[in-house]
């Protein structure tokens, strides 16, 4: 096995020789961010619009729905696979490039007179989603100081929590208040912002690891930490998603909450996961083996948490706090653990990480509803997660100490 793939996982591994020696500037990392915020809050702004889409355009709930799941279906399968193809091109070429397709596609969306040509549109910019984060998680990476590698991922992925706690509430409201083709041309209007952010603050230096070629990058998914690594991503996300998925009929069937107070517990969860990113990165730059393994701990504990009060008004909202903010702060350290058993610079380590998050998601939504089907009580999604999540912590545990061998 080659030494870039055994870096150590206690700490992040330092970026490339040709990185810029002094303290990644907060204005690119900011405008990575932004760009982040703009392409993730076109994935959740559709979820409060099925109604409105379903009706404007004459199909069922259920078709409607189909947007959601054919984007998450293009982003998971569809973002590899594109990561491949652009791998010679610069990075902040290619993050210009595709967010000029993304903001096109968005237009398409809001001018598209019928159901295919919408289910089109939200395909097209689903396509750009993997390829787009992971190149931004890239150039962070390569704009970070030594040690730093795990605090610049935190911005860029800052950018998900803000579309998690803002972009998806805002983009609803917008649609209801001026219609669902309104969002489109809000979403198309954000990044517009975020690809003139890229064009002035990023600079022209970033540039990919000299000597990479389309084979050497395929080979990173073959190595066995990187396998690891995305096992861990995608069972540790499926885990809490089981919950989450179901986490409104579980606030308002079994706890008691109203339809305002449920949406304001969502809002909670995602300033958690927003807060838990920002502190998962920093630690995760101390130690990623702890980190990692802390917040997989803490998850699990919020997720039992939450089975034992599900019926307690008071104590309900802290165990909401505590799942997003473990779930926010697992992302950083796990993004740099694929990075760093990458060997620090590739695109489709962190885009087949990008999509081991969504196949997480799908498979937590698909595993809760079959329990819910079987006839198991809601109140009990929250239990089960926490034993996905539990094996999660137990295969990083397992991986952590083989790793930590080979490198020794």
């Amino acid at each position: 096995m080659s030494a870039s793939s055994t870096t150590p996982l206690h700490r992040a591994a330092a970026p490339p020789a040709s990185a810029p020696p002094a303290g990644a500037p907060v204005a690119a990392l900011a405008a990575l961010a932004l760009s982040v915020f703009a392409l993730c809050s076109a994935e959740f702004a559709l979820v409060g619009l099925l109604l409105d889409v379903a009706g404007d355009l004459h199909v069922s709930v259920a078709s409607a729905g189909q947007l959601l799941s054919a984007y998450a279906v293009a982003v998971a399968v569809g973002g590899p696979v594109v990561t491949v193809l652009t791998a010679r091109v610069a990075p902040r070429t290619l993050a210009l490039a595709l967010l000029a397709v993304f903001a096109a596609a968005n237009v398409l969306g809001a001018l598209a007179p019928s159901f295919p040509l919408l289910m089109a549109a939200r395909t097209l910019g689903a396509l750009t989603h993997s390829t787009f984060a992971a190149i931004c998680v890239v150039i962070a990476v390569r704009l970070a100081p030594p040690g730093r590698r795990a605090s610049a991922i935190a911005w860029v992925s800052g950018g998900l929590g803000l579309a998690t706690v803002l972009g998806g509430p805002i983009g609803t409201a917008i649609g209801q208040q001026w219609g669902w083709r309104a969002t489109f041309w809000c979403v198309t209007g954000a990044a517009v912002l975020g690809f003139l952010a890229l064009l002035v603050l990023v600079p022209r230096t970033v540039t990919r690891e000299a000597g990479g070629s389309l084979r050497a990058e395929a080979g990173v998914l073959k190595r066995p930490q990187v396998l690891c690594a995305l096992a861990v991503t995608a069972v540790s996300q499926a885990g809490w998603f089981l919950l989450y998925s179901y986490v409104s009929p579980l606030l308002r069937e079994a706890t008691g909450f109203g339809a305002t107070a449920t949406t304001a517990l969502l809002f909670v969860f995602g300033l958690g996961g927003f807060a838990g990113n920002a502190v998962g990165g920093r630690f995760a730059d101390r130690s990623l083996r702890g980190t990692l393994v802390t917040a997989l701990a803490l998850l699990a504990g919020a997720l039992v948490l939450i089975g034992v009060v599900a019926h307690s008004k008071a104590l309900v909202p802290v165990a909401i706090l505590l799942i997003g903010f473990a779930s926010g702060a697992l992302v950083p350290p796990l993004q740099s653990w694929v990075l760093g058993a990458a060997g620090g610079g590739s695109a489709l380590a962190v885009a087949a990480n990008t999509s081991a998050f969504n196949l997480g998601n799908a498979a937590g939504s698909w595993g809760g509803s079959r329990l819910l089907d079987s006839g198991t009580d809601v109140t009990a999604l929250g239990w089960a997660g926490a034993v996905v999540v539990a094996v999660a912590l137990a295969g990083t545990a397992v991986a952590l100490r083989r790793g930590g061998r080979r490198s020794g």
